[in-house]
């Protein structure tokens, strides 16, 4: 019987929704601050392939651009811009098509 009134008050309890969201805004908070150590590291590397090839890489241009669309979605929520919680809650943004950079060869 006490197991049962309890399950009852427990389902029947009223959270309010600001403090629900305040938890997800700490922990997408906490991942953004870790995710922005990873992008730096990524910038460092392209710059270094763009040193030597003379061009950036692609595939790093790619995941650089999909780490910075997640912690746009992160501060998209974080600062009220949108309602809609970051992945995994939802999907992640669509890359839209880029043409890639040839490196040309100088003519002599």
């Amino acid at each position: 019987m006490k197991k049962n009134k309890m399950n009852l008050k427990m389902k029947s309890a009223n959270f309010n929704p600001a403090l629900v969201r305040l938890l997800f805004m700490l922990g997408f908070g906490f991942i953004g601050y870790l995710l922005i150590w990873p992008i730096l590291a990524l910038a460092v590397i392209q710059f270094g392939f763009h040193l030597i090839e003379g061009i950036p890489n692609a595939r790093l241009a790619n995941l650089n651009w999909r780490v910075i669309s997640y912690l746009t979605q992160i501060l998209d929520f974080i600062c009220y811009r949108s309602e809609q919680k970051p992945f995994p809650f939802n999907s992640l943004p669509v890359e839209p098509q880029v043409k890639s950079k040839k490196k040309s060869k100088p003519t002599s």
